[in-house]
């Protein structure tokens, strides 16, 4: 059968892998999806939480913003991710806000359908709530590295994981498909541009990076050899 293609990215992401298909196709009637240009924001902070997201397609980057006006990102968001799942609380505001980094179309679930769900699957609670816990082990273990690594440490740890994660085979290497600018970087490792820039120049001097610039290049196991090496 050709089920709706909704039904099929429903399935393929971790909260809904177990549902029954007509369940799927119940979901999917109250779901929309909506379509995002790179650089458009998906919602800022302080905005209402109510919804749920699901890649469907394309990246999503999620930071913080300071009235400094200073940018933290926190990480990226790919095809079958899940974002946005802070939703306890009626009133509850987003802490962060989301924006497409390139041509990116999302699966929008309403707070008030997922409340139904969570109701009636106690299943995708546990699921929901495995979710929440990953999320903040994965924080609480970057600030961590942050806090216990050089700034070398902390640009060779991220695209470590950004390549194991996004990356590619490339004849070199693994190549990150990802847009990111040295700024990027710098905001996801809490560094300056130049800092990062010389960081960059050092991973290739090693031998960890092949290419600096987007999209970036990298050995996964030169990244790995630096980082233990080093501690």
């Amino acid at each position: 059968m050709n089920y709706p293609s909704l039904v099929w990215h429903l399935k393929r992401t971790e909260l809904f892998a177990d549902f029954e298909l007509a369940e799927l196709e119940q979901v999917a009637v109250t779901t929309p999806y909506r379509s995002y240009q790179p650089g458009e924001v998906i919602y800022r902070m302080d905005d209402p939480a109510d919804a749920l997201y699901f890649v469907r397609s394309g990246l999503v980057k999620i930071s913080k913003l300071f009235p400094n006006g200073k940018e933290a990102i926190l990480g990226v968001v790919g095809q079958h991710d899940t974002f946005g799942e802070l939703l306890l609380q009626p009133e509850e505001r987003r802490p962060t806000q989301a924006e497409a980094l390139e041509r990116t179309t999302l699966i929008v679930l309403p707070r008030q359908e997922l409340q139904k769900l969570l109701a009636t699957k106690p299943d995708l609670a546990m699921k929901l709530i495995r979710l929440m816990a990953a999320r903040l082990f994965e924080a609480q273990a970057w600030s961590a590295t942050v806090s216990a690594y050089s700034a070398p440490e902390r640009v060779a740890s991220l695209l470590y994981r950004l390549a194991r994660e996004f990356g590619r085979a490339h004849s070199q290497g693994v190549e990150l498909n990802l847009k990111l600018s040295q700024e990027d970087i710098a905001r996801m490792v809490g560094a300056t541009r130049e800092t990062v820039s010389h960081s960059l120049s050092r991973l290739k001097k090693d031998g960890a990076i092949v290419r600096a610039r987007s999209p970036i290049i990298v050995q996964i196991d030169a990244l790995k050899a630096f980082l233990e090496h080093e501690h």
